[in-house]
């Protein structure tokens, strides 16, 4: 049972189409009449003075050649029409708030041929529906409701048509009137409802523009995967850091009060370095959702984030990132010794590539290594730099598997995994595995000095 409210949303969506079609019949009869003007034109510069073609606008109309002329130009012109830009997104505009189209439509950024094709046919159509629509209303329904006036009088009031002879001719000839001028009168109903079913196919997306869309998809889900997997590195390292340095505190809180502030204060630098990353993470993420930019937020020395956009001295310099990296290690308690140096003048981009794989095969060393040294062998030649992290191997991964560098057979995490991912983007490559009584882990990236930037 339909209610008030379904009935007037009804009769609010066919007005809607009446007066869309309305629209195209306006503009369809502006380009049939600038075809007769300049078929009119045409004829009579062309037609002998003195020639019924060149008498006046009736015999320039027929000398302009047969209906089917004028028919065809008319629609080349309004194909054309669908050609200008903005028209598309006018159409795609008007069949959904008055057609009513339902389905997907598309205004393309960078509209192709296709797209140019399907706008001049869903031109076309709207023009040539919306001209038959007016013809109707125009014609055919006036003259049946004359029709009607004259078989009711029983004469001719001049509208051409013979009146049927006795009773029953003109009760059927009532009948067929009647039924002709409710169908005129009608027939932008069923047109406006196909014409609303057919846009999603002239004015939705192409399969190439499907394509795009699944693509842009796969993209957003990589990207996304990557997000999760430096999120993975950073906050993985740092909970390590603050489990070593828990325990630490826990071991000596008693017989060593400043070595536990100090564990406890590097407690707090790391959670607040982790806070920082994931607020970050998080900024992105919400850029993606929002399709916008914001500002990176800087952490608060309480952890939390601040509403404050980061000035451009809250982050430490690309060179330093190296150096702070390995001094926090070393107060969460890593034996750790450093062998070479990194030209001086690597490009900064390349000092942070270098700076978070070094974190991520740190914080595997310390969750996994055995007790003892952990040494980190820093070069470059022959147009590569790398880093080669060596820790003592735990018995538990002392015996190496078909594939040595699979997270499975040794102390690499998921992280590895990312960070031979990355290093394979970066046109680099990362080995890591058991050698005798030591993992070794080296990363290998082509060496970007800084005027090659």
């Amino acid at each position: 049972m339909i209610d008030d409210d379904e009935r007037m949303e009804i009769l609010r969506r066919q007005g809607r189409r009446l007066a869309w079609l309305m629209a195209g019949a306006a503009i369809g009869l502006a380009v049939v009449l600038l075809v007769v003007v300049v078929a009119v034109i045409a004829v009579g510069l062309g037609a002998e003075p003195g020639s019924e073609a060149g008498s006046g606008t009736v015999g320039a109309l027929r000398g302009a050649g047969p209906v089917g002329v004028i028919a065809g130009a008319s629609v080349l012109l309004a194909a054309l029409l669908g050609l200008v830009p903005g028209v598309r997104e006018l159409e795609v505009t008007g069949a959904r708030g008055m057609l009513g189209a339902d389905g997907e439509l598309l205004v393309p950024r960078r509209p192709r041929a296709g797209h140019h094709a399907r706008t001049a046919l869903w031109v076309v159509l709207h023009l040539g529906s919306g001209l038959l629509c007016a013809t109707l209303l125009a014609t055919l329904v006036p003259s049946a409701g004359l029709f009607l006036v004259e078989l009711a009088a029983g004469r001719s009031l001049g509208s051409g048509l013979p009146m049927p002879e006795g009773a029953v001719g003109r009760l059927g000839a009532a009948a067929l009137a009647l039924l002709i001028g409710a169908a005129s009168a009608l027939a932008w109903w069923p047109l406006g409802a196909a014409l609303s079913r057919l846009a999603p196919h002239l004015l939705g997306p192409t399969a190439t523009d499907r394509l795009e869309a699944a693509e842009q998809r796969v993209a957003r889900e990589a990207e996304r995967t990557r997000i999760a997997r430096e999120l993975h590195d950073g906050i993985g390292h740092a909970l390590t850091v603050v489990s070593v340095q828990a325990a630490a505190a826990r071991t000596v809180q008693h017989r060593d009060p400043e070595a536990t502030a100090a564990a406890l204060a590097a407690i707090e630098e790391t959670v607040r370095d982790a806070t920082g990353e994931l607020d970050a993470v998080l900024a992105l993420l919400r850029e993606e959702e929002g399709g916008r930019r914001t500002p990176r937020h800087p952490a608060a020395p309480d952890g939390r984030a601040t509403d404050a956009p980061a000035a451009p001295g809250d982050e430490p310099a690309a060179e330093d990132e190296l150096e702070l990296l390995l001094a926090g290690h070393r107060r969460a308690g890593m034996d750790l010794r450093r062998r070479g140096e990194l030209p001086a003048d690597l490009a900064p981009l390349q000092h942070r590539h270098l700076a978070r794989g070094l974190g991520e095969l740190l914080t595997n060393a310390q969750r996994h290594a055995a007790p003892g040294p952990v040494t980190l062998a820093l070069g470059a030649d022959d147009g590569r730099v790398h880093l080669e992290v060596t820790s003592p191997l735990d018995d538990a991964f002392a015996e190496p598997a078909d594939d040595p560098a699979r997270p499975a057979a040794g102390p690499g995490g998921h992280g590895l995994v990312g960070l031979r991912e990355r290093a394979a983007l970066l046109g680099g490559t990362l080995e890591a595995g058991p050698r005798g009584e030591h993992w070794i882990a080296r990363l290998d990236l082509p060496l970007l000095r800084e005027e090659e930037r």
